[in-house]
């Protein structure tokens, strides 16, 4: 027979069925068993695993829940396995993740018990972009903690609908608790190839609660508090403390991170006691202090606006009662914190304190403490608001939703009109209570302000005593520049301390050194330092009791030049400015918008490098020229030293001299020309589009405005009492052209939301007037 033949014949045969290849071990096909209906769909999907994620399948089936081999959508998660791996092979560290990590702490599609969703794809897209210039997981994990909840606009709050809310869940309510917060983070980690899960404690040992956060890989397991970065890195966090109290004999007292993988731990979720599928793994040893006990005792204190009620950012104040006079200060956490995250005193023990917290016209009744505890928390309830307060409180508590069509009543409004004072008091007192303003108080307490991706550190001593109406702040910016790091971080130092502590003045002040946010030429004097300039003085206005009228700008050198831009474009800061051994910048210091601030400059006959006492020279010829004949304007004065040159300039009592000057925040004449595209608001001035060259002369006298303009087709006028008589119409006139007549009307809607755009008690404005200009 031919071979041909052979072949036809071969061909007519029956066939035996070719048995599908089955690689996965025992235990995989065991869990199938269970599957039901889903059996054979999860077999498709293993069946045509890619040899080198076979490994991944057999670790996710093997260890997952019953629940979710039932219901899970095999197709989805090959779908997760995929973009796992692609974080896997994509990410810059991925050598240092050993297989195991890899597949308990990267690979799975959940953390704990939360709705399973596709979050692996999105975060990728959105993130992996971002970390690829970071060197380690840990560093990524810092980044995406910095980044991740402000971009997705979540924020902590106990409103949450559900402590194991999903990302989505969180991302479309804008709110979410410690777990909420945690799970985004943690999911976020893995989807860009971090080893990342969820740690928590049932309850801590020395106050009621529990608390969940993450835990992330990097040559071993480091914890952060979502959505709490902390400029010192990893393993710093508000609640480390009271970690160290954890005890590993005490179930409900111990830490446990979670695991995917079965450990015969059971992770304790508080929210669904119900739930004894989530694994964990007890790492209480890895948090506890070692140290004896501390001599010293804790106090902490939470200030309540009701009994039962919402907690609130409010001063607390606690007197020594040992005839020394003795007082420590601090602000309460509202509900933009963790509910555990409270204000801390560390007391001696069996000292006496009286304790009262302050709110506006709102005081808790004085309160004697014996300190005979080891911790204790204090709760401060404070008397019943006014129906005034209530509604302030009520609207800066609400959502940007909720405020974009919040009405106020005709009887607030026409409140407003007759104790327009009082009013904004108690506005500013509610605009504090604000949850947006959490991000803003962690770099208050980690002691670093930042705008975007920029991150100054900063120090700051108490100089005497408060004064009654807060403390004045004195921000002293260092020299150096275009330096390495070592020189900065030196200069830095130095100002810590150059501006001599002045102790018999009329009250004391808040002295801060502050960092530039990088080792470049012009680190104080770019456009991303005006913004975070803003941010520091908010810092100290909302938390620290600095007085708004009484924030003064300093520096030398670099830190001078720093003076010499921020003080002419930001004027209605300032109480008053001094810059030395620096000078005007081209096009960045313009002379023409310090009629109303005290601003000094300081510089020597023989510092001529860069043209630096040329260009003073020539700033003070422009100013003589703006003031001419008139003493009310420009106090402006160039403080020559003969003799000198750049260094050793005689300036370091300069505190005194600034210390008597308060803010002009309501001056009825203006002078803005604008030389950068960041800088919005100047005095009663706003831009929605500022931009370099645009200037505006304006001027409010007897109900009348007058401006002049250029380059500028709108604006906006935030205007008040103490500019106009609301009763009277108020007269414009632009440019020369025809008056236009308008009756305004103080709004308490308006006085909040221009509060909230300038965060500035001095400079919000109760009626807003908006103008085109004809080109």
């Amino acid at each position: 027979m031919s071979p041909s033949c052979l072949f036809a014949l071969l061909l007519c045969l029956p066939q035996s069925e070719v048995e599908p290849e089955v690689w996965w071990p025992p235990a995989v096909e065991s869990a199938l068993q269970k599957a039901g209906p889903q059996a054979e769909s999860w077999r498709r999907e293993l069946r045509q695993a890619a040899p080198e994620q076979r490994g991944s399948w057999t670790f996710l089936l093997q260890h997952m829940p019953q629940d979710d081999v039932l219901h899970l959508n095999p197709k989805w998660v090959a779908n997760n396995v995929h973009w796992a791996w692609q974080a896997r092979q994509e990410a810059p560290w991925r050598e240092q993740i050993p297989e195991i990590i890899f597949l308990n702490e990267i690979l799975p599609y959940a953390q704990v018990n939360e709705k399973r969703e596709d979050w692996r794809k999105d975060f990728y897209q959105r993130f992996m972009p971002r970390v690829k210039q970071c060197q380690s997981p840990g560093e990524a994990a810092q980044l995406l903690n910095r980044e991740l909840f402000a971009e997705l606009g979540v924020r902590y709050s106990t409103a949450r609908k559900k402590a194991d809310q999903s990302p989505s869940e969180s991302i479309e309510s804008g709110l979410a608790s410690c777990t909420g917060l945690s799970i985004l983070l943690a999911d976020a980690c893995r989807a860009v190839g971090v080893p990342a899960r969820l740690a928590g404690i049932p309850q801590w040992v020395n106050k009621n609660g529990n608390h969940t956060w993450v835990e992330v890989w990097d040559q071993g397991w480091h914890f952060l508090g979502a959505a709490e970065p902390d400029p010192r890195g990893l393993n710093h966090t508000w609640f480390q403390g009271d970690a160290a109290l954890a005890q590993a004999d005490q179930p409900k007292h111990s830490i446990y991170a979670a695991s995917y993988a079965d450990t015969g731990i059971q992770f304790p979720l508080v929210w669904a006691p119900q739930v004894d599928w989530v694994h964990a793994v007890n790492v209480t040893a890895r948090y506890q202090n070692k140290a004896a006990a501390e001599e010293d005792a804790w106090l902490y204190v939470k200030v309540l606006d009701s009994e039962n009620g919402t907690r609130l950012c409010s001063p607390v104040q606690l007197q020594r009662q040992d005839g020394s006079g003795e007082l420590r200060e601090g602000y309460s956490k509202g509900e933009a914190f963790d509910g555990n995250d409270l204000l801390a005193f560390r007391l001696p023990r069996g000292s006496r304190w009286q304790v009262q917290a302050i709110a506006g016209n709102r005081v808790t009744p004085t309160l004697s403490l014996e300190v005979n505890f080891d911790r204790h928390v204090l709760e401060l309830v404070l008397p019943a608001p006014s129906e005034l307060e209530r509604a302030l409180q009520a609207y800066f508590l609400a959502s940007p939703e909720e405020r974009d069509s919040w009405q106020f009543s005709p009887q607030l409004d026409a409140l407003l009109l007759q104790k327009e004072g009082e009013v904004r008091r108690l506005a500013w007192q509610a605009y504090r209570q604000a949850p947006e303003h959490a991000s803003l108080r962690r770099d208050f307490e980690a002691k670093r302000v930042r705008f975007q991706k920029h991150l100054s550190p900063y120090t700051v001593k108490e100089v005497g005593s408060k004064p009654a109406s807060g403390w004045p702040l004195f921000i002293a910016m260092h020299g150096g520049g275009g330096a390495p790091q070592e020189v900065n971080d030196s200069q830095w130092k130095i100002m810590q301390s150059y501006y001599r502590d002045q102790l018999d003045l009329e009250g004391g002040y808040l002295y801060l050194a502050l960092r530039a946010p990088n080792n470049t030429w012009n680190g104080f004097y770019d456009n991303y330092v005006y913004p975070l300039i803003h941010n520091l003085i908010l810092q100290f206005t909302l938390f620290a009791g600095v007085d708004p009228d009484r924030v003064f700008l300093m520096g030398y050198s670099h830190g001078g030049y720093g003076a010499f831009a921020i003080g002419p474009k930001m004027p209605d800061h300032f109480a008053a400015v001094h810059s030395s051994a620096a000078a005007p910048t081209d096009g960045e210091s313009s002379p023409k918008t310090l009629g109303n601030t005290p601003f000094t400059y300081m510089i020597g006959e023989h510092d001529n490098a860069y043209g630096r006492l040329a260009r003073c020279k020539a700033f003070d010829q422009e100013i003589q020229k703006l003031r001419g004949q008139r003493s009310d304007l420009y106090p402006v004065t160039m403080e020559y030293k003969a003799g000198h040159g750049h260094t050793g300039l005689p300036d370091r009592d300069k505190i005194r001299s600034m210390y008597g000057h308060r803010r002009h925040a309501a001056p009825k004449e203006l002078h803005w020309a604008l030389t950068d595209p960041v800088i919005r608001d100047f005095f009663w001035l706003a831009l929605d589009q500022p931009g370099k060259g645009k200037e505006i002369q304006a001027s409010c006298f007897d109900n009348r405005i007058e401006l002049q303009v250029q380059g500028v087709s709108e604006l906006a006028l935030h205007l008040d009492g103490r500019f106009i008589d609301f009763h009277r119409p108020v007269h414009l006139q632009v440019n020369g052209g025809d008056p236009v007549h308008r009756k305004l009307q103080p709004s308490l809607l308006t006085l909040c939301r221009s509060l909230q755009r300038r965060g500035d008690p001095g400079r919000a404005g109760s009626a807003i007037w908006k103008i085109q200009i004809d080109s």
